[in-house]
């Protein structure tokens, strides 16, 4: 997250540990462990110790859901913080799980979640439990939506130089929050934008992308396999497991094609599967034509065409075989 601030100075979040979740903070039970300093994670009841590992929550559209965030300062000196929700997603790069910052729009259940205390403080070596309502809207869509419930340290705990800006660096650790809306779940994956990049030559780079158009979480696996003239297999990649998709969301891939043929009418296609037998496929084609091979051959016809035919009748001509 990058803001300004009253002095000269931009602010840059740096996500730490994205928990799960972790242990209650009952006497006997160890502390988590964060990112070393912090960590959050759902609070429990001593009484009735059941550890959780993140939120996970149901509820109807209009219907409001109460839970506890626990914080734990790992550290010697008392830790500020401000407390948030925030919508999850996945980074293009890569497909990695992140949380929008607290100066991004939320949409989901960042914008649903309303903590009872948005900036608190934590003694040292201590915790402090934090009340939240998540208000499901009357117009969300049945399925899963996924989110976070951050603690973002108030203090900059850095300072870089980037380029003609000075960049502050904030850290954040987050418990994950799993909301599962009442309705009719219907898993979807598409595969699309399947193209070969041949600008590498002599290798090439086949692009696609995938994306989960359903309500619920995916973990698919892509397998590509290149075939060329009449079926005949030229490549057979291994089956690829991507990581786990969030609804609408999509994760670009590449992958390197070190030696495509320089000769051939080629065909590749995509498939991706589940576990649940969810199965997408797309495929594209194209023809590979060495023009340097085609012109010189063109040039060769063009000689036997137009050039050999006066070459025999001169011939002949010295032979006496032809009549004047």
């Amino acid at each position: 997250m990058i803001r300004p601030l009253r002095r000269p100075l931009a602010v840059l979040t740096v996500a730490g540990a994205l928990l799960g979740g972790a242990p209650p903070a009952a006497a006997a039970e160890p502390a988590p462990t964060g990112n070393g300093a912090w960590a959050v994670g759902p609070a429990t009841s001593s009484r009735t110790y059941t550890p959780r590992l993140f939120f996970s929550l149901e509820g109807r559209p209009g219907t409001a859901i109460r839970d506890t965030v626990r914080i734990w300062n790992l550290t010697a000196k008392r830790i500020s913080f401000d407390v948030y929700g925030a919508d999850g997603y996945n980074t293009p790069r890569d497909g990695a799980f992140a949380l929008r910052t607290g100066a991004e729009t939320q949409s989901g259940v960042g914008a649903w979640i309303k903590v009872a205390r948005s900036t608190l403080s934590v003694p040292a070596r201590g915790t402090l439990d934090v009340p939240f309502v998540l208000t499901v809207p009357a117009n969300a869509t049945p399925g899963e939506h996924i989110g976070g419930l951050v603690a973002l340290n108030r203090k900059i705990e850095g300072v870089q130089d980037t380029g003609a800006a000075r960049v502050g660096i904030q850290r954040a650790v987050a418990a994950r929050v799993y909301l599962k809306v009442a309705g009719q779940l219907t898993p979807g994956v598409r595969v699309d934008g399947l193209a070969v990049d041949r600008g590498s030559a002599p290798g090439a780079t086949i692009r696609y992308r995938v994306t989960n158009t359903g309500n619920v979480r995916l973990s698919p696996a892509a397998r590509v396999r290149v075939t060329g003239a009449f079926g005949r297999v030229l490549r057979d990649f291994p089956s690829r497991s991507l990581p786990e998709l969030l609804p609408g969301q999509h994760l670009d891939l590449s992958l390197p094609w070190a030696s495509p043929p320089p000769l051939d009418k080629v065909t590749v296609t995509v498939e991706t599967s589940t576990a649940t037998g969810l199965i997408s496929r797309t495929r594209t084609g194209y023809v590979v034509v060495p023009w340097l091979t085609v012109l010189i051959g063109a040039a060769a016809m063009a000689l036997l065409w137009f050039g050999v035919p006066p070459l025999i009748r001169s011939w002949r001509l010295r032979a006496g075989i032809v009549r004047r």
